[in-house]
């Protein structure tokens, strides 16, 4: 009953399932709009991510690294560093909800403004989640809806990684270097045997994902994992994103029967540039997963989506589910000045935004794909 409550209190799926059902006035939904193989794929990372949280994998080096800061700027540049490399395995989200609740543990001991070491935790996720299929939801279903492999999707995600950990990098200089002494930190202690078994299954998943061997034999390996670790796992396992995606493959669906909103949308669409911005743009609104969803629909510029969409998880609060999961949690945990917060988050993310879209412009003509 929890895992219902949960998953049917999500406010996007909610959102997602509204657009299903009004664009079915359009016309009928057929199930064979579904990406069934980013649905098994989804599934199957999120199982393996929650059996990752499960392990306490990402608290461990938090705790770890975290020790070793001896000013302010060393612990932000830590905790960036740990939600830009983390994210890129175990989604954005899964490292917000980890990293930021131990910041709140960190801040109990030291005076330091939560703002913007919260604002940079998100910030650094949502810039390292791209560089890998699965660091963000979207990129999982570009890569099984173009049918990329491993070589095509790291070439469009190399290169931004780079510059976008070299900004995470500029930004942490901002911050003063007071001396700072940490006590009190969680002592965190890893089941080696169940971590190399969790890392066996998640080849398999990778195979899987990159179509090496067939997709559900993948999903078979992660519920045999999760079975033997702790099935409990499956009681927190995100099955609101997945309910996400169906329904706004239905409601893509339903819009690329109607020819005068294809014909509508396809003229936006023709070029490159044409494909980038309105990705950009879009995901401001809608968030850059439905946003993935409608362009991959409308275009074949994979580049030009996969850039757009990623570095339109920049700007608005809701560009992003990360962003918006950043705000729930700093709102739960520090309480105090959500205003200032916004006004924050929005200052840095417009400012990368423009900065990092304008690279992206010149990247999706500089890289072939």
């Amino acid at each position: 009953m929890n895992v219902l409550k949960r998953v049917f209190s999500d406010r996007v799926l909610w959102i997602a399932g509204a657009a299903a059902i009004i664009t079915s006035f359009i016309s009928p939904p057929q199930l064979t709009d579904i990406n069934w193989k980013t649905i098994t794929s989804l599934l199957s990372m999120m199982i393996i991510i929650q059996i990752y949280d499960y392990l306490d994998l990402l608290k461990y080096y938090a705790a770890y690294l975290t020790r070793q800061a001896k000013t302010t700027r060393q612990l932000i540049f830590m905790l960036a560093s740990l939600a830009f490399f983390g994210a890129m395995f175990l989604t954005n989200d899964v490292t917000i909800l980890t990293l930021v609740p131990l910041f709140y543990k960190i801040t109990k001991n030291l005076k330091i403004n939560p703002i913007y070491p919260v604002i940079i935790i998100a910030l650094a996720a949502n810039l390292g989640s791209i560089f890998t299929p699965f660091g963000n939801t979207h990129n999982l279903f570009l890569l099984t809806h173009f049918n990329l492999d491993i070589n095509q999707f790291f070439v469009m995600s190399t290169p931004i990684t780079i510059i976008n950990f070299i900004a995470i990098f500029i930004v942490t200089r901002f911050f003063p270097k007071n001396k700072i002494k940490l006590t009190q930190l969680p002592s965190v202690e890893l089941n080696v045997p169940s971590l190399t078994l969790t890392l066996m299954v998640t080849i398999v998943i990778f195979l899987g994902i990159f179509s090496v061997i067939p997709m559900w034999g993948s999903l078979v390996a992660a519920l045999l994992l999760v079975v033997f670790i702790n099935p409990k796992i499956l009681q927190v396992v995100d099955y609101s994103i997945v309910l996400i995606f169906m329904c706004f493959f239905i409601a893509v669906g339903n819009i690329n029967r109607d020819p005068t909103i294809v014909n509508h949308l396809s003229g936006l669409i023709q070029t490159k540039t044409g494909t980038y911005l309105a990705s950009i743009v879009t995901s401001q609104f809608i968030s850059n997963v439905p946003t993935t969803i409608l362009m991959s629909k409308f275009s074949t510029y994979v580049h030009a989506i996969f850039l757009g969409t990623n570095i339109g998880g920049l700007g608005t609060v809701i560009a992003s589910l990360a962003n918006l999961l950043a705000f729930k949690q700093y709102r739960f945990y520090f309480k105090e000045n959500t205003g200032k917060y916004l006004l924050s988050f929005s200052a840095i993310n417009f400012t990368l935004l423009i900065i990092l879209g304008m690279i992206g412009y010149f990247l999706i003509d500089i890289i072939p794909t």
